[in-house]
């Protein structure tokens, strides 16, 4: 057995990150403000082409493309199934209605062709569209953007696990009215916690405004409105900065690491490719059993007992207690692949040793 555990996608740091947080601390912005946010920000939005506001989480960030879009109780707002549960708590923070919309099999994203079809037969036309682009694949954009302009309806694109993804060229996060990234630990590059808003220029000091409790005085504090205390701290934002250097090496790692997998796991394992244009990051290493006759969850607790960290694919929101009195549309494509999925480690710092002992240990249980 390896001694040393072998997590999922852990968080990939050295000197740079060390030496940008030491020069926080030595000019004394201990803050949700200061030159490092600016800074991060500055690059963020130069990558993006587009104004970003630095938050404290991905969550922040969808729940204020909500607000910023116009949802408010009542309103209908359609969720991607399968992806992670802030999607729909979000929707349901401004008293909402989720509308979940099922995968479609060659992305394992929202299918399209569900999304137009309930549009042209609902009675009630959704504020906005929550697209998420699961373990980094891009969405099939271009047809959900076109189908949430004929409709006038407000996109907000989920890009939290596909920084650096792109589509013909252009990086998700980018296509929507707005866009979602997140920093979290275990995301391609992480500032501990936090995550940002993409947005437009006009929409930005709103964003700012909400994002730092709303305060409207001038000399104290007034408010006018309900805000929330979502600004990224400066620390935080100096180890973004040495993170954001490093994202096309971590993603050409991530990428190796997939293609390995591919290449000695194709017998056991069913892998997705990247459709005509699309470009994945390739976050985790996302594959479907493709024997029946193994259970996705013994070989997850097969791994565990070595020492290895795996996980099931997100557990489709309709299938949550939590969601399951809120509208489904679809055929089970996410209960499939929920049901087969397993996300392999696919850290950064994933060694050659360590990935070879993950396969020999995936190739040891179907053997």
């Amino acid at each position: 057995m390896n001694d040393q555990r072998i997590y999922l996608s852990p968080p990939n740091v050295g000197d740079d990150e060390f030496l940008q947080v030491k020069s926080v601390f030595d000019g004394g912005w201990i803050a949700p403000v200061g030159p490092s946010i600016d800074e991060f920000e500055s690059r963020l939005s130069a990558y993006f082409d587009r104004e970003v506001i630095a938050l404290n989480s991905g969550t922040s960030a969808l729940h204020l493309a909500l607000i910023i879009a116009g949802v408010e109780s009542e309103d209908h707002v359609l969720v991607s199934a399968h992806t992670f549960a802030a999607c729909a708590n979000v929707v349901l923070y401004e008293r909402a209605t989720p509308i979940f919309i099922d995968s479609e099999s060659e992305t394992w994203n929202i299918d399209p062709h569900l999304l137009d079809k309930y549009l042209s037969q609902c009675k009630k036309l959704p504020k906005a569209i929550i697209v998420t682009h699961i373990y980094g694949m891009p969405a099939k954009m271009k047809e959900v953007a076109d189908i949430a302009k004929r409709y006038d309806i407000k996109l907000i694109e989920d890009a939290a696990e596909s920084l650096g993804s792109k589509i013909d060229g252009q990086m998700t996060g980018g296509f929507g009215d707005y866009g979602v990234v997140s920093f979290n630990g275990n995301k391609i590059i992480t500032t501990s916690a936090g995550g940002a808003l993409i947005c437009n220029i006009k929409e930005k000091s709103r964003g700012l405004h909400l994002a730092t409790q709303a305060n409207s005085g001038k000399f104290g504090y007034d408010h006018k409105e309900v805000g929330y205390n979502y600004r990224m701290s400066n620390v935080l934002a100096g180890i973004g900065i040495a993170q954001l250097a490093n994202l096309y090496s971590f993603i050409a790692r991530k990428r190796q690491i997939y293609q390995r997998y591919e290449s000695e796991l194709a017998s056991y394992f069913a892998f997705l490719p990247e459709p005509s244009g699309s470009f994945s990051n390739r976050w985790l290493t996302a594959a479907l059993v493709k024997h029946e006759a193994f259970d996705v969850e013994d070989l997850i607790s097969f791994l565990d007992a070595n020492n290895i960290e795996s996980r099931r694919f997100w557990k489709p929101l309709n299938l949550h207690d939590a969601y399951a009195s809120y509208r489904f549309i679809g055929g089970g494509v996410g209960e499939q692949l929920y049901k087969r999925g397993i996300c392999l480690p696919s850290g950064t710092g994933l060694s050659q040793e360590q990935q070879s002992y993950v396969i020999d240990r995936v190739k040891s249980f179907f053997s």
